[in-house]
């Protein structure tokens, strides 16, 4: 399929995001038609190019993930000449989205307001962890400390444990996610009336959302949510239990009907029977009690054999994957064509996780790898009118670079 086919085809997004929310959010977007530029420091570019403990030939795993079918470009944003380049180009841009600490943009000159002057339509998406305005507004965070103080991290550990961090970083993919969705919803608002629209996302608010239904009980019990390990507050039996080869498995009855088969699942018709366990409501009353019962029948067979047994009787249930063994070997994940292979130009072929919707018209596509700092530089320059003599005097002058010295 021709990318001129695909939802955001036509539509280009300057891209100033650095780090996880806002450059996986973009490549998202990316992923679905829309021409991501990917503006980046002139020494060093974008953050996650330099962070963490994997590099290919060079190039950080952390970045290749989330940033393929980028164009990259090079652009001091600190000159003059370089917001005056930058608003050249929003000028007829229709999206831009930016996760910079709160007034970062303005003092720049290239805020929403800025770019609203020149061009009255834009899209202007601000990723910050806590919003543009209030009390933590110009706090440093990021996902963890999202994690701490949106009750996350409170909710999460064992019940006489200390709190854990999720092992996935929640919020940053939340707003990801808000932002996708406010981008495309403000588009089509745009395409009905023809106003653009600035949008506020913040990680506290992605993660405070995606507490729901814990919310509703916290309202109306006057009390936060206690840890339960892999248990649940409203379920049972719903947590992990482990079989006799050592292995672990969840099991996730949340139905009467559920549990009904889970008895007969494991061979235990009496225990439909005991008043304990009589109702959902007992056996979370009596959780403890039901939980040895279990666990006492469940060391009596393989985690394998269970996961038989609970398929035969229609039981929800899982054995209990690293993410090694869900990527590499989960027969369900391979037929989702979860994971997808790029070349890319220095690290060679890179493994990634594939676009998480299948659009079944559209289907995101993989054009190319994670870009080379500043590759695309006086490609994208031209494209938005500036001239070969332009384009010389803005290098010269040490506003933007290309590919040939990312090493400076």
């Amino acid at each position: 399929m021709s990318s001129k086919k695909l939802p955001l085809s036509g539509y280009r997004i300057l891209d100033l995001t650095v780090m996880t929310a806002g450059p996986v959010g973009t490549m998202m977007l990316a992923d679905i038609g829309a021409d991501v530029i990917k503006i980046e420091e002139l020494k060093g570019g974008e953050l996650s190019r330099n962070m963490g403990t994997i590099y290919i030939e060079g190039e950080s795993a952390s970045f290749l993930s989330q940033n393929r079918n980028k164009r990259s470009v090079r652009l001091d944003l600190k000159q003059p000449a370089g917001r005056d380049t930058f608003l050249r180009m929003a000028k007829t841009a229709d999206v831009v989205v930016e996760n910079f600490r709160p007034g970062t943009v303005d003092r720049l000159g290239i805020g929403y307001e800025a770019v609203k002057a020149v061009n009255p339509d834009i899209i202007y998406a601000s990723i910050s962890a806590f919003g543009q305005t209030g009390p933590y507004a110009h706090l440093p965070a990021n996902d963890p400390v999202i994690q701490a103080l949106s009750g996350l991290m409170a909710m999460t550990g064992e019940a006489d444990g200390d709190p854990v961090r999720i092992g996935n970083p929640l919020p940053d993919f939340n707003a990801a996610a808000l932002m996708c969705f406010s981008v495309c919803a403000s588009l089509l608002h745009r395409e009905r009336t023809g106003e653009g629209q600035r949008l506020d996302l913040s990680l506290l608010g992605g993660a405070i959302f995606s507490t729901i239904p814990r919310d509703g009980e916290t309202f109306r019990s006057g009390k936060a949510p206690q840890r339960f390990g892999s248990g649940h507050p409203a379920f049972a039996p719903y947590r992990n239990y482990k079989g006799s080869d050592g292995s672990y498995f969840f099991l996730s009855c949340f139905t009467e009907k559920f549990w009904s088969s889970l008895c007969d699942a494991v061979e235990r018709p009496d225990l439909k029977k005991d008043p304990r366990f009589a109702t959902n409501v007992v056996r979370c009353q009596n959780r403890e009690q039901l939980d040895a019962e279990l666990q006492a029948t469940f060391s009596g067979r393989t985690t394998a054999a269970w996961m038989k047994s609970f398929e035969k009787h229609n039981v929800p249930g899982a054995p209990i994957q690293d993410l090694h063994q869900a990527l590499r070997s989960d027969p369900q994940v391979a037929h989702n064509k979860t994971v997808v292979v790029l070349e890319h130009p220095a690290a060679g072929p890179f493994e990634m996780l594939a676009h998480p919707v299948n659009y079944r018209s559209t289907p995101a596509q993989y054009r190319t790898a994670a870009p080379r700092l500043g590759e695309h530089t006086f490609e994208v320059l031209g494209e938005f009118g500036f001239s070969p003599g332009e384009i010389d005097k803005l290098t010269q002058g040490g506003v933007v670079a290309g590919l040939d010295d990312t090493k400076s």
